[in-house]
């Protein structure tokens, strides 16, 4: 059975069994336990899982690579899931399965899907305990980033206040087929409780980082009014900083001070 490379995706298969190796050793899952993975493909990742005697729930969205995959590894400590990951939600299949939530969740994520997969699963604390998951460079660099830092932005920020983030090591590109023009990284994400005020914090960043040549005072004006800078900003001048160059809380507390976006209710 011919495997389809999902290009729609931006999918790119890991063929290096040390990565893969290495991947399941920052996973840490023991013997006996359920983890999720989105997007097996292949089974690059699902075989050394197996072999450590970890069930797998596989959620794969393309119908030739599920079938395949159930084909050759099928068993009871695998269950391959036809879905898109970001529709599915596991927590049924767990419970099939006797698996109580939260668990760990792996993947190698597609490069063009990677970031709003990330966004969704590290709002899921309920499922995921923890997430290790590969993805481009350049996002890895924009989920890690801290104030400052020239990753630093709206993905930063959000996932942020979603869960603890930090990259692990870099995968080069003859680890994959195809090869990719891009090099890799494998992030590790703890999801944790947001924040009280996390909606607006998002908003604020959202507005924020829209536009990056702008200063703070500027973007934010566009959607919250012509209004002053509130005089108790965290740190002297910041509002005539780029919004990349934001103070760790700065964000959230920025939110707090500028109140709710004109036209919606207090507290959303």
């Amino acid at each position: 059975m011919r495997a389809s490379r999902r290009p729609r995706l931006g999918q790119n298969f890991l063929s290096s069994p040390r990565t893969a190796s290495r991947i399941v050793d920052a996973l840490a899952a023991p013997a006996d336990s359920w983890v999720v993975e989105v997007g097996p493909g292949r089974g690059a990742l699902t075989r050394p899982l197996l072999s450590r005697g970890i069930r797998v729930l596989a959620v794969e969205i393309d119908a030739l690579l599920a079938a395949r995959l159930t084909a050759e590894l099928g068993s009871g400590s695998l269950r391959v899931v036809e879905e898109d990951a970001l529709r599915f939600d596991p927590a049924a299949a767990l419970a099939e399965a006797g698996a109580a939530p939260p668990v760990p969740l792996v993947a190698n994520l597609p490069y063009e899907s990677a970031t709003p997969m990330v966004r969704a699963f590290a709002r899921r604390r309920d499922l995921f305990s923890r997430l290790v998951v590969m993805v481009q460079r350049e996002v890895a660099e924009r989920i890690c980033s801290r104030p400052g830092e020239d990753g630093y932005g709206f993905l930063s920020v959000d996932v942020a206040l979603h869960a603890r983030a930090r990259r692990l090591f870099d995968v080069p590109p003859g680890d994959f087929t195809p090869r990719p023009k891009v090099v890799s990284s494998v992030v590790e994400l703890v999801p944790s409780a947001a924040p009280e005020g996390a909606a607006a914090a998002i908003a604020v960043a959202s507005a924020g980082f829209a536009v990056r040549r702008k200063t703070l005072t500027n973007a934010l004006g566009a959607v919250w009014g012509a209004r002053p800078p509130p005089r108790r900003w965290p740190a002297r001048g910041s509002c005539r900083r780029r919004g990349r160059r934001s103070r760790a809380g700065g964000v959230p507390r920025l939110a707090r001070l500028l109140g709710p976006r004109p036209g919606t209710a207090p507290g959303r």
